[in-house]
């Protein structure tokens, strides 16, 4: 029998309820008094509640109407509706309006979001908010130092995102404290809960069953302004999971393989939504791993039922009280029995094999077995240079337990890592409780640089010296990512995605043709061995180290605070409202560039040493587009000024437009803006003067913020009409003809031949509609507040 299972067609599949859980489905609501109790979201916060009572009725007006079983990503998001009376409920075709129960915003987003807030004009956020500082720290010499550099180099900016946080009752995660997502798991994250952050991993927080969403930051501004939050009916996805895992099969091979099964946009516009019996041998944080690289297929998010496993997590991290109150509230807490899916994978665990995934893409699955003769075949540069562990998604304490087990196996032998090493521990909770139980000491005896407690390498900010940039490599992570360029900005590195444990394993071989499940190793006597199967606790026995005190509450008194944004900075500008429409068609409007292939949100706005402007929103401009290969000459960032005739770099050629009154389209691929939820990549074409981005597809957290920002985000009707378009055509968009669910015509006039018009599609609803008329969604908030 094989380990996957695809179940298509037009026939829905439906769940069976995992009988481990011993729950029947019922009609009728959790009694009241059970659901009354004030229980607090967290440790760090008073007067913010878990409301599952009102959860709960919610629930029941929608059930009333609808009258069929619902998956537990539907309760979710019906249980936060904001009118579930009237609220229209079509999967995949509804726009819900959603009243999230929490924010968070990584300091990368979190700058324009807050921008952004400060320009509604109002005195505090309306909802609970969140900062937390990981994304601005470099890797380079090792956590101590980088740290260090990080904050003084990054001064103006962390000290515009405290005294914002301070000012508008935010809590601010400071420098070092960790990843956004381990951070949320730790201490925000609760089952049957909505949170939307301005990252695009926010799904992590799945693993304790939680709906988190990934956003822009003007998404999140609506919420933080206490808007209702729009997102459309996603589709669900059923992953049934039978077996159970075991030996160098990890919780990672599970979204490695489903990553391949799906590909990178398979999963758009649904939620991925686990269960069966194989659910109960995975960890919390394993689950949360699975759901946070659920990103990587286009999912909204991804999300378990809760269980007695999300129950020691929250008991190991002092939130016993939460898991009390959902086991209260548990039956709404999974999918109902008889759960009806739109398409449904099953994987038996027990025949799961460890997967690599890449290079280049997260959808590329090899197990194993094959990927020594798949590496020989595709001549991937067999020698690992780099193993790198950690990161959001594998940064757990069993992540890291595993891993040092077979590192310690290795020194055992007397051996170390071949490849140079990297441990990035995913917060200030799991660096400290490493230290004090020894892991952290057998990654340095094992060669291990032991780097800050941040995003690093995995986001590209890597100063990486021992290759050259062009130079043919591997390396090999337990990270989510591994688009061309994105960790070292080498185009020529071959990033590969697999479990912490294969990472390891690679390392001490220092060979992609080494598999550990069959193949020997020479100790230091030259004696042939084998790597022993990892192990490690799900939980530290001696409960978790929380280290340093990294958190700055909101002050009691906040109007005395003033936020810090220096006239002269480079790095933080003040935003100006974007225009608002000219009622009018757009006429003889120039092709920018027509992107060809992959173009994500990393090919259009480059994190990196880019990260440092993400509050600047004129100087981060200067990067739009420079990674989009150009359909006209197969080429990056050269494209050719049709006033000039010359070929200069995209942002210049926009830049000159901008300047001359000549507004702009782009034309992409399949997939346009997959990747980080960076709303940059949005900000910048409607900054420099771009009036629409036309594809193929778009991958959703893109289209959002497109619209959001002003900008037409539309798709050819028949894919096929891409090849129709020339870089140097002209083009006209009859913007006037823009009405919920009606075609938008594209007249195309080539430089030599006969106009034709294409039909574009769009999925504007009447909200959004206003947002273009009005300039951007941004607009629209503050006309409303006037009127």
């Amino acid at each position: 029998m094989m380990a996957t299972r695809q179940l298509l067609g037009a026939a829905r599949s439906r769940a069976v309820g995992s009988a481990s859980l011993g729950l029947r489905r019922t009609m009728a609501t959790v009694s009241d008094s059970a659901l009354d109790k004030k229980v607090k979201q967290n440790n760090w916060e008073e007067g913010n509640f878990i409301n599952y009572k009102k959860m709960s009725e919610n629930l029941a007006i929608v059930r009333s109407r609808l009258n069929r079983p619902l998956a537990y990503a539907e309760k979710i998001l019906y249980s936060h509706l904001d009118d579930p009376h009237g609220q229209e409920i079509e999967r995949g075709v509804s726009y819900l309006r959603l009243r999230p129960d929490r924010v968070a915003c990584q300091d990368a987003t979190a700058q324009m979001a807050i921008l952004q807030f400060m320009s509604a004009g109002m005195p505090s956020v309306a909802n609970p908010t969140t900062v937390h500082c990981d994304h601005l720290i470099e890797a380079q010499q090792g956590g101590e130092k980088d740290l260090a550099r990080a904050v003084s180099i990054n001064k103006e900016v962390y000290d515009f995102l405290a005294s914002a946080c301070a000012k508008y009752n935010i809590g601010f995660w400071k420098p070092g404290s960790g990843i956004i997502h381990q951070i949320l798991l730790e201490n925000y994250a609760f089952p049957g809960g909505l949170l939307i952050g301005t990252d695009s991993h926010t799904p992590n927080a799945g693993g304790l069953g939680m709906a988190a969403i990934g956003v822009g930051g003007a998404d999140a501004v609506d919420v933080m302004a206490n808007l209702p939050w729009e997102l459309k009916a996603p589709k669900v996805i059923g992953v049934k999971l039978t077996g159970a895992l075991s030996g160098w099969t990890s919780p990672k091979d599970i979204i490695l393989k489903v990553a391949g099964i799906l590909t990178v946009k398979g999963g758009t516009g649904a939620i991925v939504e686990y269960f069966g019996p194989g659910v109960d041998s995975l960890s919390a944080t394993g689950m949360g791993t699975i759901c946070n690289m659920g990103a990587e297929i286009g999912a909204t998010t991804s999300l378990f039922p809760f269980n007695d496993r999300m129950y020691d997590y929250l008991k190991a991290t002092k939130r016993t009280e939460i898991g009390d109150f959902a086991r209260s509230y548990a039956k709404e807490l999974r999918q109902d029995d008889g759960a009806e899916y739109d398409q449904l994978i099953e994987i038996n665990l027990s025949e799961l094999e460890p997967h690599i995934n890449g290079p280049f893409t997260p959808d590329l699955a090899t197990p194993i077995s094959k990927f020594a003769e798949a590496a020989k075949a595709n001549n991937w540069p067999d020698e690992v240079k780099v193993g790198l562990i950690g990161s959001c998604t594998n940064s757990s304490y069993e992540d890291m337990s595993r891993a040092a087990s077979i590192a310690r196996d290795a020194l055992n032998h007397g051996i170390k890592s071949k490849a140079l090493f990297t441990v990035t521990p995913g917060s200030e909770q799991i660096r400290a409780t490493i230290a004090r139980d020894g892991q952290l000491q057998t990654f340095e005896e094992f060669g291990g640089v032991v780097l800050a407690n941040a995003c690093g390498p995995c986001i590209g900010q890597w100063d990486r010296q021992d290759v050259k940039k062009g130079e043919a490599n591997s390396i090999i992570s337990s990270y989510n990512r591994n688009f061309t360029g994105r960790n070292d900005g080498n185009p020529a590195t071959h990033s590969f995605v697999t479990s912490p444990d294969l990472v390891v394993a690679m390392s001490i071989a220092g060979s992609l043709s080494f598999n550990p499940l069959t193949d020997t190793l020479k100790d230091k006597d030259g004696k042939d061995f084998k790597l022993s199967a990892p192990s490690g606790s799900g939980l530290p026995e001696r409960g978790y180290d929380p280290g340093q005190d990294t958190y700055q509450a909101p002050p009691k008194d906040r109007e005395t605070v003033n936020v810090q944004v220096s006239p002269t900075s480079d790095r933080l500008q003040l935003l100006s409202p974007f225009n608002a429409w000219d009622g009018k068609d757009a006429t003889d409007m120039p092709i920018l560039i027509k992107a060809q292939g992959k173009t994500t949100t990393d090919h259009i706005s480059m994190a990196g040493p880019w990260l440092k402007y993400r509050g600047h929103l004129d100087n981060i401009s200067n990067n739009m587009l420079i990674g989009a290969i150009n359909a006209a000459n197969g080429e990056a960032n050269k494209i050719k000024n049709f006033t000039t005739g010359e070929w200069d770099a995209v942002p210049a050629v926009a830049r000159d437009y901008k300047a001359k009154g000549i507004r702009w389209v782009v034309v992409g691929d399949w997939n346009y803006g997959e990747g980080s939820s960076r709303e940059h990549a949005a900000l910048e074409p409607r900054h420099l003067g771009g009036l629409a981005i036309i594809t193929r597809s778009f991958a959703r957290i893109h289209e959002t913020n497109l619209k959001k920002q002003g900008m037409l985000p539309l798709t050819f009707s028949d894919p096929a009409d891409y090849d129709r378009i020339n870089p140097d055509d002209k083009v006209d968009i009859l913007c006037t003809e823009l009405a919920v669910g009606k075609p938008i015509t594209l007249r195309v006039k080539p430089q030599n031949g006969e106009a034709f018009e294409i039909p574009l599609s769009h999925t504007f609803n009447e909200a959004q509609i206003e947002w273009f008329k009005n300039g951007s969604a941004l607009n629209t908030m503050a006309k409303k507040a006037k009127n």
